[in-house]
């Protein structure tokens, strides 16, 4: 019977903890690259559209909303000859954006790399929506792009030539600080009053490029236009001797002219003068000459008509017993200048006397004598006794 003793020694599982120490080792790193690069969290996409994105903005470049980091960029790409830069949004901090957000992208310094500042209205009250394009307002100008630039200028540039423009730029200014900061503050001034009108200057630029597109149509014509105007130049120039002849004759008209008039000066003002009252009188009873012309017109047609007119040979004639009038009396019938009115009040026109107007109406005016007395019939005075007798039957004598 054997009595050796029982080894209870085991190998320790060396391969099976170093696996699990490997798999937990990449697992921490995974986690951690992941949770740094925000794979982790729950994102919403939203674009940016900007004209370029700048020499230094990369991939996972970061998304700010007033200073606080709210998302990342996931990738920059380029189309219809624009920069798109796709964004990834907290889904915490995606409610904070307004549907009118805009973007700008911003160096952290000069030298630095770029991020993407988002600027929301809060009294907005729509929200952006997921996947929404946001148009980009500017882009900061990196320092070594304007080296860049500066540099290709310099190359250009004598920098004797240079140092001597900007010494005398340098001089000029010298001692005249005031003067260009009353310069700039005055400018700053007329641009500030200009602006409100920059709505209208670009109309009138937009309408004088109409304009210009017009004279443009007719350019080929204005070009004739000026081809017969040398025409014309040829013809005074070969007929210049005659226009010099014609233009000094017109010089000695107008200094015997003026010679005539400075002598006659004084009677011509006074002739002016001495006709104002005649001329003032003439148009006040211009209607009334007016009226004596034209019924002259239509009067001379009548008695043409009378006198060999209607039968080319004989003179028609009425004839008839009209009632006397009274004789002249003195002092009542001494004339004056009383008459007044007209039609209207006015100088003026009366209607023509027409057959429909039986017994023709007489005009009886206050100027002493009158050849109406009475409008209705009467025995004549004196009665023709009166000039036979005198005054034995009692009447007036005639005088």
């Amino acid at each position: 019977m054997s009595t050796g003793r029982k080894n209870h020694y085991k190998k320790p599982p060396l391969i099976r903890a170093g696996l699990a120490l490997t798999a937990g080792l990449v697992a921490a790193i995974v986690f951690c690259t992941l949770s740094f690069h925000g794979d982790l969290k729950r994102t919403v996409p939203i674009t940016v559209i900007a004209d370029r994105s700048g020499l230094v903005m990369e991939d996972g470049a970061k998304v700010k909303l007033n200073g606080v980091v709210i998302g990342h960029v996931r990738n920059v790409s380029q189309a219809d000859g624009r920069a798109r830069l796709n964004l990834d949004i907290d889904a915490s901090r995606f409610t904070l954006l307004s549907a009118d957000t805009s973007a700008e992208i911003k160096a952290t310094t000069a030298f630095g790399s770029k991020y993407v500042a988002l600027n929301s209205s809060a009294n907005s009250g729509r929200r952006l929506a997921s996947g929404a394009q946001v148009r980009s307002t500017n882009v900061t100008t990196e320092v070594n792009t304007v080296f860049e630039n500066l540099e290709s200028v310099m190359q250009h540039v004598d920098p004797a030539k240079l140092n001597s423009a900007l010494s005398a730029v340098s001089d000029g200014m010298r001692g005249r600080g005031q003067q260009l900061g009353d310069t700039l503050a005055k400018t700053d001034e007329t641009l500030a009053r200009l602006h409100p009108a920059m709505p209208q200057l670009q109309r009138d630029l937009h309408d004088a490029a109409t304009v210009t597109n017009i004279y443009a149509d007719v350019a080929p014509r204005l070009l004739d236009m000026l081809g017969y105007a040398s025409t014309t130049a040829d013809s005074v120039v070969a007929q210049q001797a005659q226009l010099t002849s014609i233009l000094q004759a017109a010089v000695t008209f107008g200094k015997e002219g003026a010679g005539l008039t400075n002598d006659l000066e004084h009677g011509l003002v006074d002739s002016m003068r001495l006709l104002v009252p005649t001329a003032g009188l003439l148009a006040k009873y211009s209607p009334e000459l007016t009226c004596l012309l034209h019924q002259s017109v239509d009067t001379r047609d009548a008695q043409l008509k009378s006198f060999g007119g209607n039968t080319g040979y004989s003179a028609d004639l009425d004839i008839g017993f009209l009632g006397g009038a009274d004789p002249y009396r003195y002092p009542e019938n001494l004339p004056k200048v009383a008459a007044t009115g007209g039609p209207g009040g006015q100088p003026g026109c009366y209607p023509m006397i027409t057959r429909q107007m039986y017994p023709a109406p007489v005009l009886v005016t206050d100027t002493g004598a009158n050849i109406v007395d009475s409008t209705a019939p009467r025995l004549g005075s004196p009665y023709f006794a009166d000039y036979l007798f005198g005054n034995i039957l009692g009447g007036p004598a005639p005088r």
